[in-house]
């Protein structure tokens, strides 16, 4: 059996078990989320998009279960991080619905981390644009879940008021934050879907609050077109410069 094979089996293994534990506690997140509901929380319809993730992320395993070769495999690059991804996924179902909303916010950092450095890997060493588009999703999903998850923590210990700014406050702030990183990471690895994606959360914040506060909707309305326009940008500057690496055209 090739190496590539015997890590999309690992993968895929990883993969199932993550599916597992998220059908067995899927209605306790929302029940738990809820219970620390804070003003960045976005609507239930919003987390769907882990349904697109993960029929992506399947489909990506099965792609490596393809690969001609070892060194034209994904797996050649990421090895273990997938499998570890797929762990922290799992472990973060458990310890939030426990509502161990420390340890759940140390899970998700982890998290992330393994989604940056899969996501970085793959853009510096070459890609072909399905290799990476699933992380693109997952990637800035969790990038906004990490945050909603901090925010979940200082509701439950009582300290969105720290510094005197008040939860409303918190909120503008670190949504104009993730508007920024949304555009550098759009501009710098020129992907266009990192930042669209960021824009449905904040939709699902907006239904969520229905026009309560008005500030809110002014920074989540300013945020979503500045993202939409770095997007464009992004597209524009893949079609001007044929920006594709010759390794993406595999």
């Amino acid at each position: 059996m090739s190496r590539q094979k015997k890590w999309a089996i690992g993968y895929l293994v990883a993969f199932i078990v993550m599916i597992f534990v998220n059908y067995l506690t899927t209605t306790n997140v929302g029940g738990v989320a809820n219970n620390n509901e804070t003003i960045i929380q976005p609507a239930g319809f919003a987390f769907s998009i882990w349904g697109l993730i993960y029929i992506l992320l399947f489909i990506w395993i099965i792609k490596v279960f393809f690969a001609k070769t070892w060194e034209e495999s994904v797996a050649s690059r990421l090895k273990f991080w997938p499998i570890v991804n797929f762990m922290l996924n799992a472990l973060w179902i458990i310890v939030f619905t426990q509502q161990w909303i420390f340890a759940s916010v140390i899970v998700i950092i982890a998290l992330l981390y393994t989604l940056a450095e899969m996501y970085t890997t793959l853009t510096e060493t070459g890609y072909h644009w399905f290799d990476r588009m699933p992380f693109s999703i997952y990637f800035a999903w969790v990038t906004v879940a990490t945050i909603v998850n901090i925010f979940n923590l200082t509701e439950k210990y009582n300290l969105d008021g720290l510094f005197g700014m008040g939860e409303l406050g918190w909120t503008l702030l670190i949504l104009a934050v993730a508007t920024l990183i949304g555009v550098a990471i759009g501009i710098y690895f020129r992907d266009w879907l990192y930042p669209l994606i960021i824009i449905w959360p904040y939709f699902g914040i907006y239904t969520k609050n229905a026009g309560k506060y008005g500030s809110l909707d002014i920074v989540l309305l300013i945020g979503s077109i500045i993202l939409l326009i770095t997007a464009i940008i992004v597209i524009f500057m893949k079609v001007r410069s044929g920006s594709r690496r010759p390794a993406e055209n595999r």
